[in-house]
């Protein structure tokens, strides 16, 4: 009878200490104030681009200012509180903002999701942690059209968590860059074959959101136009509120 009763005992005792511990959500930093979503919150970025043009054989250069302003709350189709993000574009602080396109976002538990031009992305995930991979592009179309194809086979990733950066208008103590893609195909240096380029990084401060964008997609065709096509954008945030 003892040693059934120490038995128990002990089997308590085992299995007390190897229960896992639940640790609650609201203790655990998941990294959301990466991407604030507050009525009237606004970045301003200064943006540069470049145009590969096939056609004319021609590099030609833009420079202008974006201004993303997160104007309403609604909810969406899955019953998920989302909000609309107005965009705003204008040549210089010289010429009054022009609406240029509207998108929204949706923030849950576990990830914080884009729709933009019917295009929806997984921008975020949750908690923020370095090295932390997923594939923000799933919900991409399967068989993407040859101004999309850019998009397929990118693996997000999380690096440089909690780092200070400056976009060369502001300085950020605590930001998180995340890298999509960095691929290349062939020699750009060789005239004679195929070669392409794709690469795409965003960056992430606290209390802010999105402050650098870096995105580079080209194709060389050897066999036809001998020159490049596609293009190269540069976002960095320069004032927000």
């Amino acid at each position: 009878m003892k040693q059934t009763i120490w038995l128990l005992i002990i089997m308590l005792s085992v299995f007390t200490s190897c229960k896992r511990q639940v640790i609650p959500a609201d203790d655990v930093e998941l990294g959301k104030d990466y991407f604030p979503l507050t009525i009237g919150h606004f970045i301003e970025y200064d943006v540069d681009s470049l145009l590969f043009n096939d056609f004319t054989k021609t590099v030609d250069t833009f420079h202008f200012e974006l201004k993303d302003v997160v104007e309403s709350e609604f909810t969406d189709n899955e019953g998920r509180k989302s909000f609309i993000i107005n965009r705003y574009k204008r040549q210089d602080a010289t010429y009054p903002w022009k609406e240029n396109l509207t998108y929204y976002t949706t923030e849950t538990n576990f990830n914080i999701e884009v729709v933009e031009e019917n295009l929806r992305f997984i921008k975020m995930v949750f908690p923020v942690k370095v090295n932390t991979k997923w594939n923000g592009n799933i919900y991409l179309p399967a068989t993407l059209s040859a101004e999309l194809k850019w998009l397929s086979g990118w693996d997000y990733k999380y690096v440089n968590i909690n780092e200070p950066f400056s976009t060369g208008f502001l300085n950020f103590e605590n930001t998180v860059t995340i890298n999509h893609v960095d691929n290349v195909v062939g020699d750009s240096l060789d005239a004679n074959n195929y070669s392409e380029r794709t690469f795409s990084r965003e960056r992430y401060a606290k209390n802010v959101g999105l402050i650098s964008r870096e995105q580079v997609y080209w194709d060389y065709q050897s066999e036809t136009s001998k020159y490049r096509k596609g293009f190269m954008i540069i976002f960095r945030a320069k004032n927000f509120n």
